[in-house]
C-alpha cells in the first residue's frame, strides 16, 4: 500500500511537470524589439554595408500598451556592418531589447546599391537567417534607405507595420507596383532566364515634376500636395542577373502585371484615350481579369513567334464627352479604341524589353519549355537570346459589360 502511494505521488508529480513543459523558454513580447523595415545602403568603408533598422514598439496601439502610452511607436538606427545578420548584435549595443527579424515586412535597398554588383551577395544572406520570411517584400528606394525611413512619417498609421502592409497590398491590387517578394526574387535568379521587377518607392518628391497621365509616373514624381506623407509607391526597379539596370513607370508595371498570370491583380482602374474628343479628357474604365492569358508559340522553325491573347472585362466609369453609348456604333468605336490602346502599350513594353532591357519582364520561359521534349533541347534553343529576336503579337480580347449611365445634356437658360 505504501509503495502504491509513493508510485502515485511520483506519477502525479510527473504529470504536473509535463504540463509545465514548453513555458521555460518563453519570451515576453516587451522583451523584444521587432525590425519591421530593413534598409541596405552602400557604405563609404570598403567591404561594409550601411544597415538601417526600422524598429516597431509592439505595445503602442495594443491592448497591453493601453491608450495613454507615451512611448514612441518606432525607432530608427543606422550603422555600418559586414552584413545585416551580424548587425543584430551590433544594434543591441544601443537598443535595450533583443533585436528580432521575425516580423520583418520589407527590405528597402537604395538604388545606388541595387545597381552595385555586390548587392546580390548581400541579399543572399537572407536565406541564412531563419527569422526572415521569404514572403517579405524587396523594394528599391530612389534615395538612401537611411534617409527613406527617416522621411517616411505616416500621418494616418501610428504602427509602421500596418502602414507598409496597406501601402504594399493596395499598390499590388491596383497594379502600379509588383508583388516582389524575396521568394520571387530568388526563384528568378535560379532560373536565370528572365528579369525581376521590384517595387519602386521614394520619400523625396521631385520639385515641379512634369504632369503626366495618372499611371505614367515613378515614385517621387506624383505632384501631390496637402497634409500627407511624401512617401510614394509606384513603378518598378528592373533587375537582371541580380543587379538593377533600369526602371519602369506605373503604366509599364501594370502592363506587366496584367501579362503575368502569377500576380494577384484582378480589378484595376485605367485611363483610355477619348476617341470622341480632341481634348485631353480621358475615359476611365474599371478593368477586370478573370481568366488566364492564352499563349501560343512557334519556336522550332524560323524566327520565333509568340502570340498572347489577354481576356479583359471592362466597365466604363466616366463619359466626359457625354456620348450616347446605347448606340451600337459608339460602342464599337470605344471597343476598338480600348483594344488598340492596350495593344499599343503591350507592343511598346515588349519592344523596350527586347531592345533596352534585354530580357522578358515575367516568366515567359515557363510557357516556352513545353515546346521542347528535354531540358537539353530547351537549353540549346537559348531562350534568353531567342526572346530578343522573337515577334510578339498581343491580342486583347475585350468585353465591355457596362457603359455607365446615360448622361443628358443640361438645358441652356432661356431654351
Amino acid at each position: 500500500m505504501q509503495k502504491t502511494r509513493i508510485v502515485c505521488k511520483y506519477l502525479l508529480l510527473f504529470v504536473i511537470v509535463c504540463t509545465l513543459t514548453g513555458c521555460w523558454d518563453h519570451v515576453e513580447l516587451e522583451d523584444k524589439s521587432y525590425v519591421i523595415g530593413l534598409g541596405i545602403d552602400k557604405s563609404e568603408h570598403e567591404g561594409k554595408i550601411k544597415v538601417t533598422m526600422l524598429l516597431a514598439n509592439p505595445e503602442v496601439g495594443s491592448l497591453q500598451g493601453g491608450g495613454g502610452s507615451t512611448e514612441k511607436p518606432r525607432e530608427i538606427i543606422s550603422f555600418d556592418a559586414n552584413d545585416f545578420i551580424a548587425a543584430k548584435g551590433t544594434a543591441n549595443s544601443t537598443i535595450s531589447r533583443s533585436i528580432s527579424y521575425e516580423l520583418l515586412r520589407i527590405i528597402v535597398v537604395s538604388e545606388e546599391y541595387a545597381r552595385d554588383s555586390n548587392f546580390i551577395t548581400t541579399i543572399y544572406d537572407v536565406v541564412k537567417d531563419r527569422e526572415i520570411r521569404l514572403n517579405s517584400y524587396l523594394a528599391v528606394s530612389k534615395e538612401n534607405s537611411s534617409e527613406y525611413f527617416l522621411k517616411n512619417k505616416p500621418r494616418m498609421e501610428t504602427r509602421p507595420h500596418k502602414y507598409f502592409q496597406f501601402m504594399v497590398e493596395h499598390g499590388i491590387e491596383n497594379g502600379l507596383i509588383t508583388d516582389s517578394t524575396l521568394l520571387r526574387f530568388f526563384k528568378t535568379m535560379e532560373r536565370g532566364t528572365d528579369l525581376f521587377l521590384a517595387m519602386y518607392t521614394s520619400a523625396v518628391r521631385e520639385k515641379d515634376p512634369e504632369i503626366k497621365w495618372e499611371d505614367e509616373y515613378i515614385a517621387g514624381q506624383v505632384n501631390a500636395t496637402g497634409e500627407l506623407d511624401d512617401t510614394q509607391f509606384i513603378g518598378a526597379a528592373v533587375f537582371k542577373n541580380g543587379m538593377m539596370i533600369d526602371t519602369l513607370t506605373g503604366q509599364e508595371t501594370r502592363t506587366v502585371n496584367i501579362l503575368d498570370d502569377t500576380t494577384n491583380i484582378s480589378d484595376i482602374l485605367m485611363n483610355i484615350p477619348n476617341p470622341f474628343s480632341d481634348k485631353e479628357r480621358q475615359i476611365t474604365a474599371r478593368v477586370m481579369k478573370n481568366e488566364n492569358n492564352k499563349i501560343k508559340m512557334e519556336l522550332k522553325s524560323g524566327k520565333p513567334k509568340i502570340f498572347i491573347t489577354i481576356p479583359l472585362i471592362l466597365e466604363i466609369m466616366s463619359n466626359p464627352s457625354k456620348v450616347d453609348f446605347t448606340e451600337k456604333k459608339n460602342q464599337k468605336i470605344l471597343e476598338n479604341q480600348i483594344t488598340e490602346h492596350i495593344k499599343k502599350m503591350n507592343e511598346e513594353l515588349f519592344k523596350k524589353t527586347q531592345t533596352q532591357l534585354k530580357g522578358a519582364p515575367y516568366p515567359l520561359a515557363f510557357y516556352a519549355r513545353k515546346y521542347f521534349g528535354t531540358i537539353q533541347e530547351f537549353e540549346k534553343f537559348n531562350w534568353t537570346k531567342s526572346y530578343l529576336n522573337a515577334d510578339i503579337i498581343v491580342n486583347p480580347d475585350i468585353e465591355i459589360i457596362d457603359y455607365g449611365k446615360k448622361v443628358k445634356e443640361s438645358k441652356k437658360m432661356g431654351d
